[in-house]
């Protein structure tokens, strides 16, 4: 796995260039605490499946953000196009063929997708791990996803001692 502090550092950087309301400590500790449960910071493909990069984003999950929440907030998409190097029309028009091949190459365009999965999920970010875990069961993962709770909890225990 890659320096974690590393990482830390860089998705605070991301989020904070989103936009501040994006870059709460919990938010960046959320991403961060997604990337070890979900590939370990190893994987930037989905061994069998079809999530991309470090955060594991399915490409119709982030043409959805682009289709239902980015396309409608102008402002927000320039910006994800900008701070990811990520031209504008993929933010505001983007396919799940387009998201595929981005997704997998540009690490920035995985931290966006995968805040703006949890942004537009309901209730607060938890604070403590199992609370974060529970959470990305249900607003990420989801029901239908083979990851539990219990494999957050160790995993995030592995890596971060918490």
């Amino acid at each position: 796995m890659i320096d974690i502090n590393q990482v830390r550092n860089y998705i605070k950087d991301t989020l904070s260039d989103l936009g501040s309301k994006y870059a709460s400590d919990d938010a960046v500790e959320l991403v961060l605490t997604t990337g070890i449960v979900e590939s370990g910071y190893r994987y930037i493909r989905q061994i069998s499946g079809p999530a991309r990069g470090f955060y594991q984003v399915e490409p119709v999950t982030a043409n959805d953000n682009v289709a239902s929440y980015l396309r409608y907030r102008k402002t927000l998409a320039k910006k994800c196009a900008e701070i990811s190097y990520v031209p504008l029309k993929y933010w505001v028009e983007g396919s799940v063929e387009d998201w595929d091949k981005i997704l997998e190459g540009n690490i920035t365009a995985g931290i966006i997708h995968c805040r703006l999965k949890y942004w537009r999920s309901p209730g607060k970010i938890p604070k403590t791990t199992e609370g974060m875990a529970e959470y990305w069961k249900k607003n990420y993962n989801s029901e239908l996803g083979a990851g539990t709770i219990n494999h957050f909890v160790e995993a995030v225990t592995k890596h971060l001692g918490t």
